[in-house]
């Protein structure tokens, strides 16, 4: 009897070891924290010298901002102003395609841009558009809006 509970004990630590490494591993990741914005090394937080780069309407969706891999919990980005590529891939389920590109975007200080992609599921074949909007001139920046009706999801 004596044996069968050593066993059962030492059966609990083995599996209850690896729930806790995991537990405190998450701890630590973005999407735990809930981590916002990431800004680009070197880049202050505040004044009108910096650019900020959303994509809130499609988080997840942006991978890498000059060759820096994100997690995913970010949802925007505070960069200097200037060129930089911005790299996106979008797996959708149930559209057979795979939205990914970079694109090569030049970013003036103080303004502020949403990135956004949409889906057209009833096209055939199949569509999306990207596009960047300059929130402050409130323009296209870079890409295209789509050119299907809204309704068509």
């Amino acid at each position: 009897m004596r044996r069968l509970a050593r066993k059962i004990a030492r059966l609990k630590s083995v599996l209850l070891l690896p729930l806790f490494a995991f537990s405190c591993a998450s701890y630590h990741s973005p999407i735990y924290q809930n981590y916002a914005e990431w800004a680009a090394p070197g880049t202050d937080m505040a004044g009108s010298d910096v650019v900020i780069f959303d994509w809130s309407h499609e988080p997840g969706v942006i991978t890498k901002v000059d060759g820096n891999d994100l997690g995913p919990g970010y949802k925007k980005a505070t960069l200097l102003p200037g060129p930089h590529v911005i790299e996106y891939v979008y797996y959708a389920a149930n559209f057979g395609e795979h939205p990914e590109g970079r694109i090569e975007i030049d970013l003036a200080a103080g303004h502020s841009y949403c990135f956004d992609l949409d889906l057209c599921f009833w096209c055939n074949p199949r569509k999306y558009a990207v596009w960047v909007d300059d929130i402050t001139l409130d323009k296209i920046a870079w890409g295209q809006h789509r050119d299907w009706p809204s309704w068509w999801l």
